[in-house]
């Protein structure tokens, strides 16, 4: 079992996603964070598998979350879905760390085949 972290600032949003991990085999949820304190202390508590990031957290940003992790020992897999998919981000949070990026407006198929990949992965 993959464990996933989803870090939201949108309650609804994250209820969306926990609907998409639950209905993939071999995906658990083993928390959510709405903000930039939550998520880093989630993280190093919980040392997920799979973290759901997105950039605009209130307070605080994804950005904040990638750089306050990256001395931490939890290495998981970073799938960024966000409102900002402006070339700029893409490049700063593949730099921090994150493999993969989607837009929320319009990629939530391909977020739903990476988990559904990731689920399958060793």
């Amino acid at each position: 079992m993959k464990r996933v972290l989803i870090v939201d600032d949108s309650s609804l949003l994250r209820n969306g996603l926990k609907r998409i991990i639950f209905a993939i085999p071999d995906l658990i949820l083993c928390g959510e964070a709405p903000d930039f304190e939550t998520a880093v202390s989630l993280i190093n508590k919980l040392m997920p598998d799979i973290l759901i990031l997105d950039i605009d957290l209130s307070p605080g940003s994804g950005i904040d979350v990638l750089n306050s992790i990256k001395e931490s020992d939890s290495k998981p897999v970073i799938v960024v879905f966000t409102n900002y998919s402006q070339e700029a981000y893409r490049n700063k949070m593949a730099e921090l760390g994150a493999t993969y990026f989607f837009d929320k407006s319009s990629d939530i198929d391909k977020l739903i085949d990476v988990l559904k990949k990731l689920s399958e992965s060793n």
